[in-house]
């Protein structure tokens, strides 16, 4: 009777004023059957005000939390196990996870949220234990509360499954103890990271490559980015080291996403030590286990799957400078106006939203947006993506520029690439400058003659011709490097005629010996030791070489089909269409101004936007 008396005290206090409007009063009333074990937390710790405040948080921000499960993955589950019986309640969650995170087709799939399962034994045992590690680690003594309920407190990182071993976890007890044993004190988080480490050793490192997978034909899976951030920041927490996983949703400058792991330590700027800095990307991204706002759905227009998810937080102005766009819907505005507008990105030849606000008067503002990129104002009308303006350029002084097709000035636009460039492509290219071409009458090139010496691949790491200026026949070719490396990915020997020489491929054997330079795949590449070549089988005449260094095969192909298109005011129109006879296309007379993208129709799926300024591409 008394412990009734004191838990209708409690609620009294905890939802007084009838609080059914309070976060933890609807927290609670979407818990359903499971709502008695989640007061059942709040009953036990009454008389503990600290962790009171911290029951509070986690079930005030259970909603929306989430696992997947089915028959299929129950299944998965049981034949990883059995393959790896000892995997540690990290490993687990981490490789249960794996499905859903690959997009893997699951029969039945549904969602098992927290709110209605997690038990109230599971939460006690989680937050004495979370207290325990920040209230005794000295390296926690300045984490506050907040980032301690954030970053160090939650249960889970993200939709991973749960594991019940979590919750009483030894790793921080155990690296603590190892640093009383050195008397060590660190004065960064990653130092505590690095005995971490030190205790786990080696011993999880054969989960991360050619994992025996059932859900793949081939049977093996290596761990992405994502899942090694997963495990690292969940054995993180279990060691007492407050962190979490920062991503780009979408790349603003190439294909892909990307995320990293991020240590919350307040020595370092914005209290962020990461290996990713400065990163050329619109929006960054923080996982939380809070909630943050996120677009309301109207019941008519689709809302981009990026935002449908609370959890995550905008950390942009903590790697990169940013500034505020307005856009402004035209008075022409078809239909009725959106609710709400998103900025999106160019990525995987779409348009991809990375940022999102409301309409007020017929304006939108994003905060928190990155320099030096292109972005296109969208909206969604139904499930349909419709563009509500040109693209807008904001520059490195996030100054904002407007992409206008001047249909009224024309130009020509000449181009030999359809993406950009890098420094490091740029020597793939040096590598093979400064190689000869050598021609002898035996096979170990004594006395070899030396035709011609390359001074440069060109532009575009695309195939370079290079005359033998002789007429003399020769049985054995090669490109030489004086002893150094030459990397290739395509040689050619070409006939007065104009074909390719037939014959057997020599190297000098150092460094081993494979076909790749006479493959005809243009992405496969070999760093051939002093020289490769070819045995004619016969003294020929070679009327030039084409050589093709490593490459990515952005170039010009001879023979593939091309589009040119400029973004108008409804979107892309097409300005021209070629098949490419060289390595160079030129587009006549096309409209100034404009946001551009070069089409590869026979092939690839790597092509960039650009600008065209003073003659020369601007890949964005």
């Amino acid at each position: 009777m008394k412990g009734c008396i004191l838990f209708i005290l409690l609620l009294s206090f905890l939802f007084s004023c009838s609080s059914s409007d309070t976060v933890l009063e609807e927290a609670l009333e979407r818990s359903g059957s499971n709502r008695s074990e989640l007061e059942k937390v709040l009953f036990h710790y009454e008389n503990d005000a600290l962790k009171l405040r911290a029951a509070h948080f986690l079930i005030e921000n259970m909603p929306g939390h989430y696992t997947w499960d089915s028959p299929q993955l129950a299944v998965y589950r049981a034949k990883m196990d059995s393959a790896y019986p000892v995997m540690s309640s990290v490993v687990k969650r981490v490789v249960y996870s794996i499905p859903w995170h690959n997009n893997f087709t699951m029969d039945a799939c549904h969602r098992v949220e927290d709110i209605r399962v997690v038990k109230g034994d599971y939460l006690i045992r989680h937050i004495d234990n979370a207290v325990a590690m920040w209230q005794t680690c000295p390296w926690l003594k300045d984490l506050s509360f907040e980032d301690f309920c954030e970053y160090l407190l939650p249960y889970r990182l993200g939709d991973e499954p749960l594991v019940e071993a979590d919750t009483t976890s030894r790793w921080w007890k155990v690296v603590g103890k190892s640093m009383d044993d050195y008397q060590f004190s660190p004065s960064l988080l990653d130092d505590v990271k690095s005995f971490q480490r030190m205790h786990i050793g080696d011993n999880d490192n054969l989960y991360f490559q050619d994992l025996a997978m059932p859900l793949l034909e081939d049977g093996k899976y290596t761990m992405d980015c994502l899942d090694m951030c997963y495990y690292d920041v969940l054995g993180f927490r279990q060691a007492g080291i407050p962190s979490t996983i920062d991503l780009i949703p979408d790349w603003p400058t190439r294909n892909g996403r990307h995320y990293w792991r991020t240590i919350i330590d307040g020595a370092c700027m914005y209290d962020n030590f990461s290996g990713t800095m400065n990163p050329v990307t619109g929006k960054v991204y923080r996982m939380t286990y809070s909630h943050n706002p996120i677009p309301e759905a109207n019941g008519k227009d689709s809302i981009p799957e990026l935002f449908c998810n609370p959890f995550l937080k905008d950390v942009t102005e903590k790697y990169v400078k940013v500034t505020e766009v307005e856009v402004e819907l035209s008075d022409n505005f078809s239909g009725r106006h959106p609710v709400y507008l998103y900025l999106a990105v160019f990525n995987d030849l779409e348009w991809k939203p990375v940022a999102w606000s409301r309409v007020k008067g017929g304006k939108a503002r994003f905060g928190k947006m990155g320099h030096n990129l292109v972005y296109l104002p969208v909206y969604y009308r139904g499930g349909t993506m419709e563009c509500a303006g040109v693209p807008l350029f904001v520059d490195r002084m996030g100054r904002v520029t407007e992409l206008h097709a001047e249909k009224g000035h024309t130009v020509d636009l000449i181009l030999t690439r359809k993406y950009p460039m890098t420094y490091t492509k740029i020597q793939w290219g040096k590598t093979v400058e400064g190689s000869v071409l050598e021609a002898a009458d035996n096979i170990e090139f004594v006395s070899a003659d030396t035709l011609a010496v390359l001074t440069s691949m060109g532009k575009a790491l695309n195939w370079v011709s290079v005359p033998t200026g002789t007429d003399k026949a020769y049985r054995y070719w090669r490109v030489s490097k004086k002893g150094r490396p030459v990397t290739l990915a395509e040689l050619k020997f070409i006939l007065p005629d104009g074909q390719p020489a037939e014959g057997v491929p020599l190297s000098s054997g150092r460094g081993g010996f494979n076909l790749k330079a006479f493959d005809g795949n243009p992405l496969t590449y070999n760093n051939y030791m002093d020289w490769v070549g070819m045995d004619l089988g016969k003294a020929r005449t070679v009327r030039e070489v084409r050589l093709l260094p490593r490459t990515d095969d952005n170039g010009i192909a001879v023979g593939h089909l091309y589009r040119l298109f400029y973004f108008g005011r409804n979107g892309w129109v097409k300005a021209g269409e070629q098949r490419a006879s060289g390595q160079t296309l030129v587009f006549e007379g096309i409209p100034t101004g404009a946001l551009y993208w070069l089409q590869d129709v026979t092939d690839g799926r790597e092509e960039r936007i650009f600008t065209y300024e003073d003659g020369r591409v601007v890949f964005h």
